[in-house]
């Protein structure tokens, strides 16, 4: 058996039956989401080939990478999903290296969830709290050393002992993970923080397993320097073209039918800085292009994030790259974007950076451009905005929903949800403790207002655009999931006008709900009546 096993837990090791928007789902309470729903449809089993993931999340990919770049061998290291730790773990086992992003349920969207919800443990920190319970009963049987690393990893100070965590992994991996392995191995002590040195692009080794739903990375980091964000801590790097292109061409030959880029802003690629490089981003869109024509894939190049501030710089390459995808109403792309606050003295103090080269008086009218043009190009965005700034007054909550009002009567088309501010692990509001957690209870009634106005652009605009972002993945799969999907729709419709009314609702009747066992409801939730 491997010395070293590689897993995360179900939540993240899934390929969410080909549609990474069925994730959004775990995030969720867990009393909320039936098993059958969660495990057969949000979180099916990722298959093997023995013990070996045939597929893996990229960052766990990437883990391997870098041990077999610096000696390990193949035999040395697996990749192994959480229902085949207990087989892949054994007495030849000496590191078990665990993956993780929001182990507690304290990233924004679930933390969001939970409180308009009425609290309860998420499903990402259920399925995570169910493989450490087992990897803790194997540890205390074969005396195995436990390394935690990845986005979440914050989330774990203090509770190491509980979860028999060894070592504490922040930051990348290239360089210092395969030293501190090394350390282990050779019966050396450890810190138990490790935090890993950023890696030149030329150090970072390609993915020797395909990565879940084709992700590919095309840049790390973040040059814009928003206060709450953590990503902008990293060094911001573009990956080598020709590296991309290989691990495009790897996961296709493997069976992977996606491409996607993982990225803070795809049209941040190749840029220096916030100086941005038209021709480096079409490039990258083309030579994808010319792959998926000659492995036959015709879906789209998916791509998680863009900023509203490069689109308008680079109008031309928003069109460009409508195009040479093939773009269309009934085939539109679908980006998450950070619109953040329309308060010009919000944006000056947390995110000045992200509205870069315009001013922050003008934010605003570059979010409305910028939709106009999003929309004329087949993109359906994914506006998020915070709540919850610590010095945030009533005009600086009206001022966001005017912004989503004019939105609106603008005809735009895509959602508007708002998050509730943290204080994100390794950010620079966490590093000088400038703000904590938001909480609903703590909010003026204007916040509240902002809230119910972005629900209710998004419940409008969900009927019109749920049926194309159901498209790809197991069409059976996919028609399920869109019944559920208008059912979840009506559902909030409802929940919009109870908390319109006051957020006494949510502890009054919305914590009670649990439907996790519940059949009956969730064959009325399948089925029309």
């Amino acid at each position: 058996m491997a010395k070293i096993v590689l897993t995360a837990d179900r939540a993240l090791f899934t390929d969410y039956h080909g549609n990474d928007f069925f994730g959004f789902g775990l995030c969720m309470p867990y009393r909320l989401i039936p098993k059958i729903l969660e495990y057969r449809l949000l979180a099916p089993k990722t298959p093997t080939n023995g013990l070996r993931a045939k597929y893996a999340p990229y960052a766990l990919g990437r883990v391997e990478a870098s041990l077999l770049a610096s000696g390990f061998s193949r035999e040395d290291v697996i990749i192994t999903p959480p229902h085949m730790i207990g087989k892949a773990i054994d007495e030849d086992t000496e590191i078990v290296g665990v993956h993780v992003l929001d182990p507690k349920g304290l990233a924004p969207v679930p933390w969001t969830l939970k409180a308009l919800s009425g609290g309860g443990t998420t499903c990402t920190e259920l399925e995570f709290e169910k493989l450490m319970h087992e990897i803790k009963d194997l540890k205390e049987k074969y005396k195995f050393k436990v390394i935690v690393g990845g986005p979440g990893n914050w989330q774990l100070r203090g509770y190491e002992d509980k979860y028999g965590i060894d070592v504490l992994y922040d930051g990348e991996c290239e360089i210092t993970f395969p030293l501190i392995v090394k350390k282990i191995l050779d019966g050396k002590e450890v810190p138990r923080y490790v935090h890993g040195e950023f890696a030149p692009v030329d150090k970072i080794p390609l993915i020797t397993t395909p990565s879940r739903n084709g992700l590919v990375q095309i840049t790390i980091g973040c040059p814009r320097r928003c206060r709450f964000c953590n990503p902008t801590m990293w060094k911001f790097r573009s990956m080598p073209l020709d590296n991309i292109l290989k691990e495009i061409e790897f996961n296709l030959k493997n069976g992977i039918k996606n491409i996607s880029f993982v990225t803070e802003d795809v049209l941040l690629y190749g840029a220096n800085g916030l100086q941005l490089k038209s021709d480096a981003v079409k490039k990258m869109f083309e030579s994808t292009a010319s792959l998926t024509e000659k492995y036959g894939i015709s879906k789209n190049v998916g791509f998680s994030h863009v900023s509203c501030a490069s689109a308008l710089v680079e109008k031309d390459v928003v069109r460009y790259i409508s195009e040479i995808e093939g773009l269309s109403e009934n085939n539109p792309a679908f980006p998450q974007i950070g619109l953040e606050s329309a308060s010009a003295r919000i944006v000056s103090k947390y995110f000045r950076g992200k509205v870069y080269p315009y001013k922050p008086e003008e934010w605003p009218d570059v979010l409305i451009e910028a939709s106009k043009l999003f929309n004329d190009s087949y993109w359906y965005p994914c506006y998020t905005y915070i709540i919850g700034f610590p010095d945030a007054n009533a005009d600086d909550y009206i001022a966001t929903t005017e912004l989503i009002d004019n939105l609106k009567s603008e005809g735009f088309i895509g959602w508007t949800f708002p998050l509730l501010l943290i204080p994100m692990g390794g950010s620079l509001i966490e590093k000088k403790k400038e703000a904590g957690f938001a909480y609903l209870s703590n909010l003026p009634e204007e916040a509240i207002d902002c809230m119910v106005a972005g629900w209710k652009l998004s419940v409008y605009n969900s009927r019109r655009l749920v049926s194309k972002l159901m498209k790809g993945g197991n069409p059976l799969i996919s028609k399920i999931m869109l019944r559920l999907a208008f059912k979840a729709i009506d559902a909030m419709e409802g929940w919009i006008d109870g908390i319109s009314n006051g957020i006494e609702i949510i502890n009054d009747v919305y914590s009670k709900v649990d439907i996790r066992s519940n059949s009956g409801l969730l064959r009325t939730m399948l089925w029309h009546r």
